[in-house]
């Protein structure tokens, strides 16, 4: 999962994963544990996620690089993640620096809430 590539799970972070896992239905309690139990679950799925559908993926992508720069700091181990995820779903790393970019340049400031594409499709 994207938020311990970095092996830091920053408050920020966390908070996010929470509402998003309260946007999907899931119990406040199933989800702290998983963030809790995130940097040592052996069980996390390695390989890159795959989506069908073009529009999904996208949604994915933005949402997740505005999880990897919560904290104000894109990882290497978050890009690298991000960049294989993107090439699994035939999407170039130039598609991924746009998307990227794009996000950089309209970033709210840190203490600003955050609205995520998914809320779109729910």
């Amino acid at each position: 999962m994207l938020s311990g590539k970095d092996r830091i799970i920053d408050p920020r972070e966390r908070e996010l994963m929470l509402k998003i896992g309260k946007m999907l239905d899931f119990e406040k309690r199933f989800c702290e544990a998983a963030i809790d139990d995130l940097l040592v679950n052996t069980h996390i799925m390695k390989e890159p996620v795959l989506f069908s559908n073009p529009s999904i993926a996208e949604c994915f992508f933005r949402d997740a690089v505005q999880l990897a720069l919560i904290d104000g700091d894109l990882n290497p181990q978050e890009l690298r993640w991000l960049r294989r995820v993107a090439q699994a779903n035939g999407r170039t790393d130039q598609w991924l620096d746009t998307i990227i970019r794009d996000y950089q340049a309209k970033k709210e400031p840190l203490d600003q809430p955050v609205a995520l594409e998914i809320q779109h499709y729910l």
